[in-house]
């Protein structure tokens, strides 16, 4: 799935391409894609609103439109926004198309079929889960103080804590994986067992990796790609994520693969405690 780097580079290669653009017409190739309102609703309400320009929170895409109103986008596990000429042939597993004024067009594709479309603003509907986002990596916000207070009374493994994204908006598997990492923590402690010291370690490794990852435009392992179908970089820059029983770079132990909160996550036995 997308985590808070792949997402912000979407953000900043789709902005070009969609803002001040209006929607002319959109296709629904894949209606269930569509959340709210109804698709048939959804298609009538979005036509000849501009767009005017593309937000991002977590891992939730927000293409703001000029009468308030905003479609909010989750890409899910293997969903893109591709920008593509008018005339050329459509990319595959394209499930929506939003015709736009101008020479390109929008594309909603999805291998998977998880991906989600939203239009919201208009009515008292929220997304519950876009509204009880936590802070983001590299925020004021984001202390070891704040996890240390939301950890108190709790025995969850580190690993699940990190994910909930009403803790950390954006986190997911590949850069939790790299947080501790870098942090030198397993993921399966206990929080009410890490100390004051351990969740700075945690905070500095959260936003190390989170800005590794956009300083590559993101990591690319199949699926992903930006709205230029370009693929990101920090693949090469991975220490422990997808490298199962392979030699730590720092120690050279042989990396531990196990199931945390349902998740493949690897660590390595040495150099996290």
């Amino acid at each position: 799935m997308p985590e808070l780097p792949e997402v912000e580079q979407v953000r900043l290669s789709l902005g070009p391409h969609v803002d001040g653009k209006t929607i002319l017409g959109v296709r629904l190739d894949l209606p269930k894609m569509v959340h709210y309102p109804a698709p048939e609703v959804f298609a009538k309400a979005v036509q000849g609103a501009q767009i005017t320009r593309v937000g991002r929170r977590g891992k939730y895409l927000t293409l703001h439109l000029a009468d308030d109103r905003y479609l909010l986008v989750h890409l899910r596990m293997t969903g893109a926004l591709l920008a593509g000429k008018k005339g050329d042939p459509e990319p595959p597993y394209t499930r929506l198309a939003f015709f736009l004024s101008g020479d390109e067009n929008l594309y909603f594709t999805d291998i998977r079929t998880f991906g989600v479309v939203e239009l919201l603003g208009q009515d008292d509907k929220r997304d519950p889960g876009y509204e009880a986002l936590g802070p983001e990596p590299l925020s004021p916000e984001l202390t070891a103080e704040y996890l240390r207070q939301l950890a108190k009374g709790k025995s969850t493994v580190l690993k699940a804590f990190l994910l909930d994204q009403s803790h950390i908006a954006g986190l997911g598997n590949i850069y939790a994986d790299e947080a501790l990492f870098a942090a030198g923590i397993r993921p399966t402690r206990r929080v009410n067992r890490i100390t004051k010291k351990e969740w700075q370690q945690v905070v500095d490794g959260v936003n190390q990796v989170i800005a590794q990852g956009l300083r590559n435009h993101g990591t690319t392992f199949r699926n992903y790609q930006d709205a230029n179908g370009e693929m990101g970089d920090n693949v090469k820059y991975l220490q422990v994520y997808h490298r199962k029983g392979k030699p730590c770079f720092r120690c050279g132990t042989p990396l531990v693969q196990i199931k945390v909160a349902g998740r493949g996550s690897v660590y390595c036995p040495h150099c996290q405690k």
